[in-house]
């Protein structure tokens, strides 16, 4: 009697932890890169926790940009980002335009180089549970 007792347990118990299921909840995190008005045709895009604004996630949000310019984050190899407040770093190297292998150049920037630290960006965006269709776009300066 006492094993019955203790497998109708687990059938109630798993199910309201979520069996199976593990990491953050994510929320949906696509846009376009934008610099000076032009979609930026190359590179990645990665969101750092704003500590400042009280986002103490353990994670880094990133995913490529594509010719288009068009980005999507993903989190622990799944898409999106867990809600709230982050600083976004841009990396753009026009040597790596050409997809072929590691180059022996300095970047070439395509986007001002404040983008490539924590400490000096000035783009921020909040991610939220259902954004409005642009919200994550993110304009640039050269």
């Amino acid at each position: 009697m006492p094993r019955v007792r203790v497998i109708g347990l687990c059938v109630l118990v798993l199910p309201a932890v979520g069996c199976g299921e593990s990491g953050p909840l994510l929320a949906p995190v696509s846009g376009i890169a934008i610099v000076n008005g032009k979609p930026l045709p190359v590179g990645s895009v990665s969101f750092r926790p704003d500590v400042a604004k009280g986002n103490t996630s353990p994670h880094h949000p990133t995913g490529s940009i594509a010719a288009d310019g068009k980005y999507e984050l993903f989190t622990l190899g799944k898409s999106g980002a867990p809600p709230g407040h982050y600083k976004v770093l841009v990396f753009a190297d026009a040597n790596a335009a050409g997809g072929g292998a590691a180059h022996p150049k300095p970047p070439a920037w395509l986007t001002d180089p404040k983008y490539t630290a924590e400490k000096s960006t000035d783009l921020r965006v909040e991610v939220v549970s259902s954004p409005e269709l642009g919200r994550n776009d993110l304009k640039l300066t050269k």
